[in-house]
Parts: structure tokens; sequence; C-alpha cells
């Protein structure tokens, strides 16, 4: 019997079928510091300057299976592009299906480049994933990081717009 007929059969276990991906891309973590980051999944809150960002993720393996227990430290600029040294950084750990979620403030522009998050994600069964994220409908954007790019929807608030975004992060194999 062929792999692939066992597998449509359900005679081998889920474990032991891989829908490989590629690890996600890596960039520079720029010259920032990603020690004070919060545990708070809640950066931006009504009153605060700035578009609120709502970033739903997944940190998976190169089979698309969930790493529970990833440790995803984040930090991006304000609305205004400047990195202040106590605001808009986070420290969070993926869940038992590897998501997280933050609400943080839009990114402005920062460092000449398009709006984009730093993300450092660690794991014990991974190797180090240090990426940036962008956004695909930024007028700004490189096409050249494409497979680093969310696209970001716009949603009516009570008190202005806000924005969603979502990602699949790929931990590389150790």
């Amino acid at each position: 019997m062929t792999l692939f007929a066992a597998l449509l059969l359900g005679f081998l276990p889920a474990s032991q079928a891989c829908d490989e991906r590629e690890p996600t891309q890596e960039m520079s973590p720029g010259p920032h510091d990603f020690s004070a980051g919060v545990s708070d999944t809640r950066l931006w809150r009504e009153g605060d300057d700035g578009e609120p960002l709502y970033l739903r993720a997944r940190v998976l393996d190169t089979c698309s299976k969930p790493v529970a227990g990833a440790r995803i430290r984040i930090v991006h600029a304000n609305q205004n592009g400047d990195h202040e040294p106590d605001r808009w950084r986070a420290d969070l750990t993926s869940d038992q299906r590897g998501s997280f979620n933050l609400v943080t403030v839009l990114p402005g522009y920062a460092g000449g480049l398009p709006r984009h998050i730093h993300f450092i994600i660690t794991h014990p069964d991974h190797r180090q994933l240090i990426t940036r994220l962008f956004f695909k409908n930024d007028p700004a954007m490189d096409h050249g990081i494409e497979d680093l790019a969310m696209v970001l929807e716009e949603i009516e608030r009570e008190r202005g717009r806000g924005w969603v975004a979502g990602f699949e992060f790929v931990l590389p194999s150790k």
C-alpha cells in the first residue's frame, strides 16, 4: 500500500502525516531592545493615540502542527513611527493551538520602511525565528517580501476605525 493510500484510508496515525511548509522568512531584528516587553495582550487601550490593530497569529512547525509554549517577543513603532522604550512591546506565549492574540496600535512608518512589526519567536524544540511582518495593502509595501505581509482589513468601531490582521509563523527545525 502506498503512503498516499494509507493516509487516505486512515491507516497511519495523523502524527505521521506532514503537510510540509517552508519556515517563515527571517529578517534582522533591527536595533531594538526586546527585553522590556509586557505579558499583556492589550497594548492599545481606548483613549490611546492611533488606530487599534487586532492581530491574531499562530506558531506552527514545518508539518503545520501547532507549537504550544512558544515565546513571542514583539516590538514596533507607535502610530507616528517612533519607537518608545516602554510602549508597544509584548512578551507572549502561544497556547495549545499555537495561537496568540495582540491588540496594539497600527504602527507608523519607521526607519524608511513600510509599516512593520518585529518578532522574535523561540521554542526549545525549534531554531529561533527573527523576522518582521508588513502589511500587503500598505502603499509603501516592498513586493519582494510579500511572504512576510499580512492582509490588513479595516473594521468600523463605535469610536472610529480599527484594523484586523493575521499570520501563521512557521518555525524552522533544529
